[in-house]
């Protein structure tokens, strides 16, 4: 299956109503279930792939918890779930299996795996060191002070910290490393505080003392994560005028920081009753930097959109996008070769664009782009339809994994005509 996105306006208005805030979802079911028995009220939450497969994989573990027969609980390509579920896991009783996709068990786990086991958990490899699936014999653990490196994923710190007040001892988390993605821990600490534990970093040392979370509301936000492919579709057109409904500037969610980015390449952003309008009004700045330490699932819009406005631009912090969904590097690279932008990595977390998009041959002939199995790439090659007339997106069903309805909404928006092409068309 594939989609062919047509340009219909290149001046536009839509109304966009957003999915709820995947990161936060998942971490509200977390917090949910270290409460229990207490109520955690999580309240609406994401439709995304990823939030229905832990939901279906916490209602697993608790009707199996303290059985001595092994339970799989596989988390597909979700590494948030996987991550999660791990520290879960270990600390509740039972024996567990936890697996997920041959992707999935490509990605390193060592990290949280070792850190997991300074806390008291049986955990062991059950296939290949260091990576998935891992067997677990789940127990009561009694915490204390470990350390976690931050480079690969922040997931590996927010999996330890959300079991933290379940503890006998609570936790004392020494960060290290480059502290990547580091406004996705502040959102985990913050939601827990929000739940009656308490939870202080100071700087690189996380601190949570062994007190119960209480009985409290978490509520889902509008996702940032997914405004920033219409912030991208918006600059790639001549005047777009897009209400992100629901949107809040003073979110929990770290990619707000797309507005400063999104500024640099002309788009204004303004908080209304209903959400954020976004339009394009300004010029792009020049010398186009973006340091993507703390927001590297910024990159493939940003670097789409840069490519698409054929202008250059280098990026750092992105060490961590190889252990992504995909190899996200070198997915971007792969796919940009086909309009002739290169994407150059220059050292071990910085790469540089050199756009020179060439619409010429694809007047005749629409490019065609490969997903990798990976939700952001899809939704970020999408608005080159702006700029070639239109894209084939391969696989276009893998955005259900953090936003189903992306395609409904590109559609509604005016700005775009879809056709679904199956294998025999």
């Amino acid at each position: 299956m594939s989609l062919v996105v047509r340009r219909n306006l290149v001046d536009f208005q839509a109304n966009i109503h957003l999915p709820l805030s995947k990161s936060i979802s998942n971490r509200a079911l977390m917090i949910q279930a270290y409460s229990k028995p207490v109520a955690i009220d999580c309240g609406a939450l994401s439709d995304a792939d990823d939030t229905r497969l832990l939901q279906k994989n916490l209602k697993l573990i608790r009707k199996s918890h303290n059985s001595h027969i092994q339970t799989v609980v596989d988390c597909g390509n979700a590494g948030t779930v996987f991550r999660f579920l791990a520290g879960f896991l270990a600390s509740t009783e039972g024996c567990w299996l936890l697996t997920g996709s041959e992707r999935m068990k490509q990605r390193p786990v060592s990290d949280l795996v070792v850190s997991l086991r300074h806390l008291g958990a049986e955990i062991e490899y059950a296939e290949k060191q260091d990576f998935p699936p891992l067997r677990i014999n789940g127990k009561k653990l009694p915490g204390g002070k470990t350390r976690v490196s931050m480079e690969k994923s922040s997931q590996f710190a927010s999996s330890l910290v959300m079991m933290a007040p379940t503890l006998e001892k609570g936790l004392e988390l020494q960060l290290e490393g480059a502290l990547s993605s580091l406004p996705y821990l502040d959102m985990t600490l913050a939601m827990m505080r929000q739940s009656g534990a308490i939870a202080v970093r100071n700087h690189d040392l996380v601190t949570v003392y062994p007190q119960a979370y209480g009985k409290a509301q978490l509520k889902a936000e509008a996702d940032w994560s997914a405004a920033a492919f219409w912030y991208e579709l918006v600059a790639l057109s001549h005047g777009g005028n897009v209400l992100l409904a629901g949107l809040d500037v003073n979110s929990l969610q770290g990619d707000r920081e797309m507005i400063k980015m999104f500024e640099k390449l002309g788009i204004s952003s303004r908080q209304e009753a209903e959400g954020v309008r976004i339009r394009r009004i300004g010029k792009v700045e020049p010398n186009l930097k973006f340091d993507l330490h703390h927001f590297p699932d910024m990159l493939p819009s940003l670097a789409a959109c840069c490519a698409g406005l054929g202008v250059e631009a280098s990026f750092c912090g992105l060490a961590n996008l190889r252990h992504k969904e995909s190899d996200r590097t070198l997915a971007l690279q792969q796919e940009f070769s086909r309009f002739g932008t290169q994407f150059l990595h220059e050292s071990n977390d910085s790469y540089r664009l050199l756009s020179n998009p060439s619409t010429a041959q694809f007047q005749e002939q629409t490019p065609v782009f490969e997903t990798y199995n990976d939700h952001r790439i899809a939704m970020a090659f999408a608005p080159l339809a702006m700029v070639f007339q239109q894209v084939e997106i391969i696989n276009p069903a893998v955005v259900e994994k953090s936003y189903p309805r992306f395609w409904e909404e590109m559609a509604t928006s005016g700005a775009v005509h879809l056709k679904f092409k199956n294998e025999n068309n």
